[in-house]
Formats: structure tokens, sequence, C-alpha cells
């Protein structure tokens, strides 16, 4: 299943790391749940009863890159909460997203209304001396659960590990000119495909080594980008490989199959060839770029580079 959730770093400086790197994540839903089985969140100071003041609850709440019944945990908001007028809330926005698992951003703030920002007041690992806000907006109210929308804007301090020398596999299909994309890459985000009889185009996203996001193509057919299809990967959804076949007599991909850890994407072309590629990453490898052949405006071969 690919995330609704959107990641986002932009570097503002740079030195021997970089520095007051810009945090934006948007598509957040912090599920506050009050009561059933699968209350997260538990009552340990009573309120005042003429005034309803100092209410206190300690909370575990899980933040979902989505909606429905199949989002996925991306953190835990585990902290406190108190009654003073309004709600005061002071938490760990604790990730267990693979992507930033173990780092934490410290949040701090009100809740007067359906509408609200918190301060981000701190973080630790990839979020260190983090700071911010997140807008908060209600976003269902039933009566054993409440769900917000968050939008997270800060900066933080990261250091960044360097990116390995990519290994290069491939290509597979009928020709030559292998288009390459610019620079290292840390990992895949996106791919975009055009397909009717074969593979006609083909463009994909990329967190490049000092955390930029780049785009490489689009290779191929230049007509009608409105029958592009773009799959946008999960923050912990990784491409562990690709399958997919040619023809001899046709300089085209006939097919193609793009395998995450999460699930298959295709086949995007016509019926299978009878030049059939596949290619899995070793468990702790992952592809984190492409590499195509162009003729008559047919992606002809395609290889990738996986660290």
């Amino acid at each position: 299943m690919a995330s609704s959730a959107n990641f986002e770093f932009t570097p503002t400086s740079f030195g021997t790391g970089i520095h007051n790197r810009k945090i934006s994540f948007g598509k957040l839903f912090l599920r506050q749940v009050f009561a059933g089985s699968a209350t997260n969140q538990s009552p340990v100071i009573q309120a005042n009863t003429a005034t309803g003041l100092g209410e206190t609850a300690v909370n575990n709440w899980g933040i979902y890159d989505g909606l429905g019944s199949g989002a996925e945990l991306v953190a835990y908001g585990q902290g406190m909460h108190t009654y003073a007028g309004n709600w005061q809330n002071w938490f760990t926005m604790a990730f267990e997203v693979q992507r930033f698992k173990g780092s934490t951003l410290q949040i701090m703030g009100s809740s007067p209304g359906k509408s609200n920002q918190w301060a981000i007041v701190g973080g630790t690992g990839d979020f260190a001396m983090a700071q911010g806000v997140i807008k908060i907006t209600e976003n269902k109210f039933t009566g054993d659960e409440k769900i917000h929308e968050l939008t997270i804007d800060g900066y933080c301090h990261m250091e960044l590990p360097p990116v390995p020398t990519p290994i290069k596999v491939g290509p597979w299909g009928n020709g030559a000119g292998l288009r390459e994309m610019v620079g290292k890459s840390r990992r895949l985000e996106s791919m975009t495909i055009r397909h009717h009889d074969g593979v006609e185009r083909l463009s994909f996203s990329y967190v490049t080594e000092d955390g930029q996001i780049r785009t490489a193509g689009p290779w191929g057919s230049p007509d009608d980008l409105s029958a592009d299809k773009t799959i946008t990967f999960g923050p912990s959804e990784f491409v562990k490989g690709l399958s997919g076949s040619s023809l001899p007599n046709k300089k085209c991909l006939t097919d193609l199959k793009i395998v995450t850890n999460v699930t298959t994407y295709g086949p995007f072309g016509s019926t299978p060839g009878i030049r059939p590629f596949s290619f899995t990453m070793p468990a702790d490898k992952t592809v984190v770029g492409l590499r195509a052949g162009v003729e008559n405006n047919y992606i002809s071969s395609i290889g990738f580079n996986y660290i």
C-alpha cells in the first residue's frame, strides 16, 4: 500500500553535515481513543469537582499515515495532557516507521478548539535540536475516538552518513544507450510509468546524498503526459526488485513489475514477452535508482542501482 503521508526535508545550509534542515511532514493522523478495549489514554488525576481543573491523563496516542484500517503506524504520542482552562499537552512523538525509527520530537501545546498549533521544542536522532510548529485540525469525532490531522513544519540539525557507491545490476531488454540518474541516491521516493502495448515512458524521484528530492526523466515517449501512472512509496516501503520481459524483435519492454517489501505493482505493459528477467535484492539491500535504454519512444531496456 502506498502511503498518503508526505515526508520532506529541505537543506538550508551546508557544512560537514546538514544544519537547520527544514522538516515538512503532512497527512499524518493522530487517533485519540477515550474508551473501549483500544483506549490509548488513561486518567491519573481526577478533576476538581467545582472547576473541572486539574484532570490529568497519560497518553500513548497512535499517529498514522492515513485514515483507513490499512493505515501504517508512523509514531506514538507518549506523554500527558492536563485540563487547565484548556487542555495542555506535553508529549514525545516517538517514531516507529522504519525511515525514522528511534528518533523523537518533543511537543508542547494547548488545545482550545478544533484547529490549534503545538510547539516543537526539541528532538533526538534524525530530528536533533528540532524547533517548529505542528498544525492540528480535528478531522473526525465519534463517541469513543477523536482523529486529528497533523501538519509538521520545523527545522532540525541532521548529520547524514555518506551514501556508499551503488551496485549496478542489468540492464535487461534490447537496445543500448542507457539514461543515467545524476548523483547518488539514498532512497527511491516514487516511480511514474506510461504503458500501453509496452512500457513507453519512465521517470522516478529519489532522495539525494544531501537529502534533497530530485527527479530523473521522463525518459521515453514525449506524448500524453496525462496517461502516466505514479507510484509513491510509503515511508517504510522499499523497492526490493524488478521483473518483466521483452521480445527479441521489438525494442521495448513488453511488461514490467515493481516489487517492494509491501506489495507488487504492475504488470505495466501488455502480455509477457519471451525474454523474461527478474532480480530480487538481498535482504539488507534496497533499490535506490534506475537506468533505462530508450529507442523509438519506448523503454527498451532497464537496470537499477542498489545499496
